[in-house]
């Protein structure tokens, strides 16, 4: 096969020509220069791997046209050295084990609230009804957020994810930033509330830490890390969960013994929440800077060019997973990358995986005839960083 320029940034390729072309890539042509967006792509799961942990030779900065919103402080994802280490150990407040503990009882209520809510009508949508509330309501929980402002916050999250690798000038594009400037709007309203009237929410805590000088002695900038935080949390809190919840459920109805298997056996659903979290890799690719000019796998990588990691890719790589295109529930090992390595591995990994996991065996519980609606269509959103579903009727 000849590979003719495969573009990341093209959503009109179907997945079965994608994963061709990146089975491709990974077999001939791992760091693969692609000329038409100006970027290093990596495919091999142990490049991905060796670039994450690798802080020396690739920074996360810049910043790029795969960000929404921008600003001259950068949230913790494009932070590094001693930055990223201060605001790791604030952040790191609001997701100890015992923080996770306490959210999966709320989890369960909220949940068993949708199911309630659609119970009775034998009909409900995948996204909306069943894989946002429990996700939106423990973040909203977590940053003192208004329940009935969850909506609003959803919306702006699909808005903003649809723009990322939108062309530039793009309606997309426009709808992406209209979107993140009303959450950074509202978010600035809720942390403006917050100094005046502190909660025991995260936000107050790193409130009370910004005034205590542990975000630096530049109070805008502060600021504006503090607000950067809170909309990744509300982002990557809301999307990831959300995603692989609805990636997972409809992963599980095209594979009906898998679903059986796990219906039967929920001692099953640790391993089943990674190969959803492997299967649906609900962020599609990341992207670095080289620092300065230096070697990797043979190609020379200069200072200033961007590299981006295929998470898509490495989920999929055959020197590390057995029959990698088989969605399998008991899957072990499974050395997804899903969530990141090395320092800048997900924080919010554990919540994630506790919420996917409530939610799967609530649903197997009381919706046991669950199953895609007839004729019923999947509408997906257009965003080259993310797998995101946005509806998918079920009858049930």
């Amino acid at each position: 096969m000849k590979l003719g320029g495969y573009d990341l940034n093209d959503l009109s390729l179907p997945p079965a020509e994608r994963d061709t072309a990146l089975r491709w890539l990974r077999d001939n042509d791992p760091v693969y220069w692609d000329a038409k967006n100006g970027f290093w792509l990596l495919t091999r799961h142990a490049d991905v791997r060796s670039l994450a942990k690798d802080d020396e030779r690739f920074t996360n900065g810049p910043h790029g046209p795969w960000h929404a919103f921008e600003t001259d402080g950068g949230s913790i994802e494009n932070l590094d050295g001693l930055r990223h280490v201060r605001m790791r150990n604030l952040i790191s407040r609001g997701f100890t084990r015992r923080m996770v503990l306490d959210f999966e009882a709320h989890a369960r209520g909220y949940i068993d609230q949708a199911i309630d809510a659609v119970e009775g009508k034998g009909r409900c949508d995948l996204v909306s009804d069943l894989a946002v509330p429990v996700p939106s309501r423990i973040i909203a929980r977590m940053l003192g957020i208004a329940d009935a402002d969850r909506s609003a916050f959803s919306d702006w999250c699909d808005g903003i994810t649809e723009g990322i690798g939108a062309e530039a000038g793009s309606e997309r594009e426009r709808r992406s930033m209209e979107s993140a400037g009303r959450m950074w709007g509202h978010l600035s309203d809720v942390i403006a509330k917050r100094v005046v009237a502190p909660g025991e929410d995260l936000l107050s805590t790193l409130i009370k830490a910004r005034e205590n000088g542990a975000f630096g002695d530049d109070a805008s900038l502060a600021n504006e890390e503090l607000l950067q935080f809170a909309m990744l949390l509300v982002m990557g809190g809301n999307e990831t969960a959300r995603n692989a919840i609805s990636g997972g459920m409809l992963a599980l109805f095209e594979h009906p013994e898998e679903l059986e298997r796990l219906r039967a056996d929920r001692t099953l659903l640790p391993t089943a929440v990674d190969e959803i979290l492997r299967w649906t890799t609900v962020v599609r690719a990341l992207r670095r800077w080289v620092a300065a000019d230096t070697q990797f796998e043979g190609q020379m990588l200069r200072a200033g060019q961007s590299v981006v990691m295929s998470f898509t890719s490495a989920n999929r790589d055959e020197r590390v997973f057995d029959d990698p295109y088989a969605f399998r529930v008991d899957r072990t090992p499974n050395e997804h990358l899903t969530f990141g390595f090395g320092a800048h591995y997900c924080m919010g990994a554990n919540l994630a995986r506790m919420e996917i996991r409530v939610v799967l065996d609530r649903i197997l519980d009381r919706l046991p005839h669950l199953r895609l609606a007839r004729n019923g269509q999947v509408r997906r959103g257009e965003s080259a960083l993310s797998e995101t579903i946005l509806s998918a009727p079920l009858d049930f």
